[in-house]
């Protein structure tokens, strides 16, 4: 064969080749109507295009369609505009048939509705697969998805490849979007359709990632009459108050916990999800035992018997710390329950040591049961500094208030470990014992305090006052009125018992009843306990041990300031009555202003 001929030869399949490799366009009707009826029959949607229609032979045979309108007869799923891209099989097409291998829709608006998904017999839609021969692959790219009956769902940038080749095998998916600006990446999912079409036991895969929480799962998954999921999952939130601040998913205290984990078996229908051995991990503590979830009510309740060796709770408390400002004054900002009862809650906790705030429990059984502008905890018992704590606290929104109620008993507790946990001086020493109920209503803290409620009562028994030595003062002012009133700081006082009650009343404590009994002194304490300003103003009056009743102190202290600075001083006008020289100068009847005084004469 001559040279001429060779090159005649590979200019012409050259020619073949590259009018085969590029695409042809197409006029109207044709092969878009032959793919129109195609997808009608194969996949039950209907396909319209609008715009130009182009198909190539090589490398593989392939279609494009643009401005193309996808939809279900139903309205279940609609995809407007976009271009189609499809590759064809090569033998039906030798045949002169039409089929698709491959799917890719680019730059489309997919509208749909869930409850019309649901309306669909998806069993009678994926039996005939094993059958037929349909495509295995479908891929979106750059697109959007809203949703008719489903708020604050939807998706931008909606990047998607569905792959599922045979009945056999299992349909996969993965792919990313944008929900509310923040990408979701879609890691791994599958499942076996043919098997779920027929109500046999599918095995699946889902593993599901943003920035702020992941969550995989894998089991076994049965549709029918009662669908079913069985497996293992996990559930890791970097952090619960970014996560429902991001995603709008209301959970009781979300906006409160930090980072969370929840891993374990469980189970799923459409009543309940549930965990019967689940870990919890919260921060650095391990919480172990059961968990659920019920979607058979208004709201989403979950519910959860949990216990830990180690339990920090002073997230939650955090709210009570807020309660007063920087300068010290209770705050006039709104109590908002609506972030922290977002969903229902009802859970028993149990720890061998619990840390609430400042306050460290031992052995503690505690519930929390929270609903719609209502939060309930109660401690059932707990060790407490030697002694036991049980109580009981509630928040309830009413007529866009928060009534805020709390009761308590202790006994036996250790009141300087309490004091110095507290941050306050360790001024006194002993066991305590007693009980307190508070309540009170208003839009923030400044206004619960105003109304505020309650009494409460306290024992100390077996202790010491610390900074003051009542005995060594009381013979000192007997030598040394005015003298002892220079040098009366230092050293200790020892009591057999302390009592007091207080009654609050409109947010002032009035002191009913308050004594100090000790070996060589005793005490009574009178004045109010002023909740609203933060303030103390208290008498002692100081006597030796079993002085008469009725008699006069022969000591008087003032208590008064602010609760964290508080000023303890002797009354100096009764350590000058008990001054011989002085005490002339203080009349003991005092004269009305409107009468003259008497007037000194010299002889």
């Amino acid at each position: 064969m001559s040279r001429r001929v060779v090159l005649l030869i590979a200019l012409i399949s050259l020619a073949v080749l590259g009018t085969a490799a590029s695409p042809w366009t197409l006029p109207g009707g044709g092969l878009s109507a032959e793919l129109t009826q195609h997808v009608k029959d194969r996949y039950g949607l209907d396909l319209t295009v609008r715009g130009r229609s182009t198909f190539a032979v090589l490398p593989i045979p392939r279609v494009k369609f643009e401005n193309v309108t996808l939809e279900f007869p139903n309205q279940a799923i609609r995809a407007d505009g976009g271009t189609l891209r499809g590759e064809l099989r090569l033998l039906p097409l030798l045949l002169g048939r039409i089929e698709l291998s491959d799917f890719d829709l680019t730059e489309t608006r997919i509208t749909g509705s869930a409850r019309a998904l649901r309306s669909i017999k998806w069993t009678e839609a994926l039996k005939d697969r094993a059958s037929g021969t349909y495509a295995r692959r479908l891929i979106i790219n750059k697109s959007t998805l809203r949703w008719t009956d489903l708020k604050d769902a939807n998706l931008d940038q909606l990047n998607l490849v569905i792959r599922w080749a045979d009945a056999a095998e299992p349909m996969t998916m993965v792919g990313s979007a944008l929900w509310r600006d923040e990408e979701i990446s879609l890691e791994e999912s599958s499942v076996f359709p043919e098997l779920l079409a027929s109500d046999r036991i599918s095995p699946f895969a889902l593993t599901l990632a943003s920035q702020s929480v992941r969550i995989a799962a894998e089991g076994e998954a049965q549709l029918g009459d009662t669908p079913r999921i069985t497996g293992e999952s996990t559930i890791q939130a970097k952090s619960v108050r970014d996560f429902t601040r991001w995603s709008g998913v209301d959970l009781p205290f979300g906006s409160l916990v930090r980072a969370v984990s929840v891993a374990g078996d469980f189970s799923m229908d459409r009543r309940r999800l549930s965990w019967p051995a689940v870990s919890v991990t919260m921060g650095e503590d391990k919480l172990e035992g059961t968990l659920g979830v019920r979607f058979d009510t208004d709201r989403p309740v979950i519910t959860g018997t949990l216990a830990a060796d180690t339990l920090n709770l002073s997230d939650l408390f955090a709210p009570f710390s807020q309660a007063r400002t920087s300068s010290g004054s209770w705050s006039e900002e709104t109590i908002d329950l609506t972030r922290a009862t977002g969903a229902d809650l009802d859970l028993r906790l149990s720890a061998a040591t619990a840390s609430l705030g400042r306050l460290s429990l031992e052995d503690m059984a505690a519930s929390v049961l929270v609903q719609s502008g209502r939060i309930e905890a109660s401690i059932g018992r707990a060790g407490f500094n030697d002694g036991s704590l049980k109580g009981r606290l509630s928040l309830v929104k009413q007529n866009g208030q928060v009534e805020f109620k709390s009761q308590g008993t202790f006994a036996g507790v250790k009141i300087a470990p309490f004091l110095a946990a507290m941050g306050e001086p360790r001024w006194i020493t002993g066991h305590a014992t007693g009980q307190f109920s508070f309540e009170g209503l208003g839009k923030n803290p400044a206004d619960v305090i105003r109304e505020a409620q309650g009494r409460s009562s306290i024992e100390v028994s077996d202790g010491e006052i610390v900074g003051i030595a009542l005995d060594d003062a009381l013979r000192r002012v007997e030598k040394r009125p005015l003298l002892a009133s220079l040098n009366w700081k230092g050293g200790r006082t020892p009591f057999d018992k302390v009592q007091a009650q207080i009654l609050v009343k409109d947010g002032v404590g009035e002191i009913a009843e308050a004594h100090l009994r000790g070996p060589a002194v005793q005490a009574d304490l009178t004045g109010q306990v002023l909740l609203v300003d933060r303030q103390l103003r208290v008498t002692a009056n100081v006597s030796p041990a079993g002085a008469p009743v009725g008699q006069s102190p022969a000591l008087v202290f003032n208590v008064v300031g602010d609760w964290d600075n508080v000023a303890v001083s002797p009354e100096i006008r009764s350590l000058i009555e008990r001054s011989g020289a002085a005490k002339p100068l203080f009349p003991s009847e005092r004269i009305p202003a409107n009468e003259p005084r008497p007037q000194a004469t010299a002889q």
